[in-house]
């Protein structure tokens, strides 16, 4: 047997890929089915020569069984091809506890002698278990065994690859520990295929996937260059018999015995998709002299025939344009610093491209970032897509704990090919598409744009797709102070978003995703399992994150944490148990251990004091994150106007909490362009305001703080001539928060009470009655705020006040007030005296 145990294995995995000698690297593999488990030299001098063949064909690989290992890893290595050993697990194997001792000790024995052998590049562990047995006999009990398979292999050859093989039916077999997703699936349709590898690929996350046919097929040369297109690592393939061929004369055409594979991609992969409409790769840089020259070399390296490179400067002070410089083969754009989005419009306008593609300044793109890019943008559709982007190695454990801490930018999926963000540092747009909306809002000057940029098009009917394959390296802010910089930036632009979406942040202000970020769920307690959808018949398994909701990261807000220390004061000057309070505090720093657990973190990093480091970081960027939104929304509000914007005074009910203002107009002024004026003022103020679709009794609700809501109702009364009295209702409510809030305060009171303690009792009362009171002091600003907007709306449209009024109305309000039929002012003074 070949070994050289001063050698390590030549293929590893790199991101989304394979890589051999820092080179890109396909495993195009086949399996010998009819070799056995013994031969003599002349079989040895026959395969060598196959192997040869298999070589020249374009096939890098084998798949090797355990029996076949022995005598054909030595040939595969003269030959120049890479193995992997597949090692098969029965069912009773894997269910029985006697069965799997034995087949640990036999995979132990077979790690051990080929841990060396320079063309062994991995194990593939076959579990032969029906879907049915499967769940009979407990996903997570076949789960466990399985990873204590996986370890065993690494604990004897840790540098060896190891990967499930798993089917359609099976899918919900992998786990984390794996270093590539190894799935064998029937003869498809190209579509088909395409769809099982992108959902692998979402489950695999920053991991390869190696797709294998089981059977041979006459479309097989489509559906393998389907994979590799849709970023496929690898593809084993079985050999298509060629059929008997005569030419024109009768004769008949010599033919080899098999057609090979990986023939027809002639060396190409992955193969380019049949159009190549031309990419403009636009790059805005500030201050990038750190990461820009690897982001520069990295795209003069990409593999697709028809892009440009368009740098926009941003008023960079270092040598940021002098290294743009070196590379002359792009265009440079310098002008003063103008914010992100700015930049991103200037590199729109002079893209010459059909396609914009933006990645970020301190990003490498992978090779073939932009052919896998364009394949789903052309074969779906979409009007934008983006990709993943994935923290390199970083030489130190402090600046590898801050690359995994939470708050990276990420994409939210809404499908397994559709997107509901994009991550600003790996997206694709229409440039037709980006112009038609206007491109970005320059308000976003440093983050923000991209949520804002897929929240427009999502609204304007465009299709925003996801190519898991496509993905880019993204250097991380690896210093503590970066990344709390990063945090607060995130923090500001949330603030900045939530005027002009409203309906997209829940109560607390933080963004509510509709979709799901892939491997997100599973850093929160109780998200480590993924959903299952579990078939009647032998089909296809689906594989869900559990939804996040608001509770499930409750323990990780600012917003906790202050409830918990308040909880605690109230306990101690009440004399109570400090326990459940304690157990509150407690809850933040648990559920930031337990993302820290759970983190991709570096292999050559772990250790306890990065994972703590981590743990830190996660328990306290939400709260600076939290802490800048309230800060950026407090500067924002503006109060819209102060009283001398106010005219009249408006009808209120204070039993219904609301507040009424009737206004008269000749010029057929409807309600609408008076809500449209409203929604205006209320983003432009800070205030988030939410058009109702029609199923509530309101026109526009909002939130202008975390306790209570306004829900403005309109309607008009027409009268002769086009004239209109147009009438505002404004509601004051409690949020769920208040109402949470206040309910729980009473029950603990009443509770306290009938356990006979009367002095804890009547101070969780006070509490209860001093949160009531701040609370509707709140509601009395809501109601305020709702006056002066009205006003200030009505104003701007020269709408004449029909209520009592506070001070004199201009000249053209008198001249329309002057106008108003006697019935309709007389009408006005009754119902406010009323």
């Amino acid at each position: 047997m070949l070994t050289n145990s001063g050698r390590t294995h030549s293929v590893t995995s790199h991101g989304k890929f394979l890589s051999r000698a820092g080179q890109k690297f396909f495993f195009k593999a086949m399996r010998l089915t009819e070799v056995g488990g013994s031969l003599d030299f002349g079989q040895k001098l026959k395969l060598r020569k196959r192997l040869d063949d298999l070589r020249t064909s374009h096939t890098t690989g084998l798949v090797l069984t355990e029996a076949q290992s022995q005598p054909c890893l030595d040939i595969a290595a003269q030959s120049g091809l890479v193995a992997m050993i597949e090692l098969r697990i029965t069912a009773d194997e894997l269910t029985s506890r006697r069965g799997f001792k034995s087949v640990v000790s036999r995979i132990a024995h077979t790690a051990n002698i080929f841990s060396r052998h320079p063309a062994l590049i991995g194990y593939i562990l076959d579990c032969e278990i029906a879907q049915d047995a499967l769940r009979a006999g407990g996903l997570e009990n076949a789960r466990r065994r399985v990873r204590s398979v996986v370890k065993t292999i690494k604990g004897r050859a840790p540098v060896a690859m190891v990967g499930i093989k798993v089917r359609p039916e099976t899918r919900a077999l992998s786990i984390l520990e794996e270093d590539f997703l190894y799935a064998e699936i029937p003869a498809l349709a190209p579509v088909e295929i395409r769809d099982f590898v992108v959902a692998l690929h979402n489950v695999a996350e920053a991991r390869p996937v190696l797709i294998e046919f089981k059977d041979a097929s006459p479309g097989q040369d489509e559906a393998v260059a389907v994979a590799f297109g849709t970023g496929a690592a690898g593809v084993v393939a079985p050999p298509v018999p060629a059929p008997a061929s005569h030419d024109w004369l009768g004769v008949r055409m010599m033919r080899a015995p098999d057609v090979m594979p990986f023939v027809t991609l002639n060396g190409t992969c992955p193969p380019r998709p049949a159009k190549l409409p031309m990419v403009s790769v636009v790059i805005c840089a500030y201050n990038a002299e750190r990461t820009m020259r690897p982001c520069l070399e990295s795209l003069r390296r990409l593999d697709y025939p028809n892009f440009e490179v368009v740098i926009v400067d941003d008023g960079s002070r270092d040598k940021t344009a002098d290294i743009s410089m070196d590379f002359p083969e792009f265009r440079l754009i310098r002008q003063p610093n103008k914010g992100l989005s700015v930049a991103r419009n200037v590199g729109m306008h002079a893209a010459r491209g059909e396609f914009i593609a933006y990645t970020d300044s301190d990003c490498v793109v992978d090779p073939h970032w932009l052919t896998l890019m364009v394949r789903s943008m052309v074969e779906n559709n979409f009007d934008g897509c983006g990709g993943p982007n994935y923290a390199p190695h970083e030489d130190g454990w402090i600046e590898a704990s801050c690359a995994a801490s939470a708050g990276a930018p990420c994409h939210v999926l809404v499908a397994e090919d559709r997107a509901e963000h994009l991550a600003g540092c790996n997206m694709v747009f229409s440039k037709a598409a980006l112009a038609k909306i206007g491109g970005f809002d320059p308000q976003f000057r440093t983050a923000g744009d991209d949520v804002d940029i897929c929240w427009r098009m999502l609204a304007e009917g465009y299709k925003l797709g996801f190519s898991p394959a496509a993905f880019v390296w993204h250097f991380r802010r690896n210093t503590v102070k970066a990344y709390y910089g990063q945090q607060r930036g995130y923090g500001r632009a949330e603030a900045m978003l939530f005027p002009k979406y409203p309906e997209r942040f829940n109560v607390m202000g933080q963004i509510a995703w509709r979709g799901t970020i892939p491997g997100l769920a599973r850093t929160i307690p109780g998200g480590n399992r993924k959903r299952v959808l579990w078939n009647a018949t032998a089909g296809a398994q689906s594989l869900f994150d559990p939804g996040l909701t608001l509770a499930k990261v409750l323990p990780q807000t600012l917003e906790w944490t202050v409830l918990s220390a308040v909880a605690m004061v109230a306990s101690i000057v009440l004399g109570v148990s400090l326990i459940p309070a304690a157990a509150m505090l407690a809850l933040g720093p648990i559920w930031a251990l337990y993302y820290a657990w759970y983190a991709p973190l570096d292999k050559s990093h772990e250790g306890f004091t990065a994972r703590l480091l981590i743990a830190y970081l996660a328990y306290t960027g939400p709260m600076v994150r939290t802490m800048t939104r309230y800060k950026t929304r407090a500067k924002a509000l503006t109060g819209l106007g102060g009283a001398d914007g106010v005219r009249q005074r408006p009808t209120i009910n204070w039993l219904r909490r609301t507040v009424r203002l009737d206004y008269w107009n000749n010029e057929s002024i409807a309600r609408d362009r008076l809500m449209d004026k409203m929604l205006k003022l209320f983003a432009r103020s800070g205030h988030g305001a939410i058009v109702d679709a029609g199923w509530n009794d309101y026109d526009l609700e909002v939130r202008p703080n975390p306790w209570t809501r306004i829900e403005l109702k309109t309607a008009d009364e027409e009268h002769e001539a086009g004239k209109v009295t147009n009438h505002v209702l404004a509601r004051i409510k409690f949020t769920r928060i208040s109402t949470l809030a206040l309910a729980a305060g009473a029950l603990s009171a009443a509770g306290v009470a009938i356990a006979g303690l009367p002095e804890i009792a009547l101070g969780l009362a006070a509490l209860t009655i001093a949160g009531g009171v701040c609370i509707a002091a709140e509601m009395v600003e809501a109601g305020r705020l709702a006056h002066r907007a009205t006003e200030e709306c009505a104003t701007e449209l020269n709408l004449a006040p029909l209520g009592v009024l506070i001070r004199q109305p201009s000249t053209a309000e008198a001249t329309a007030a002057a106008r108003e039929p006697a019935r309709v002012r007389v009408a006005s003074q009754e119902r406010i005296a009323e």
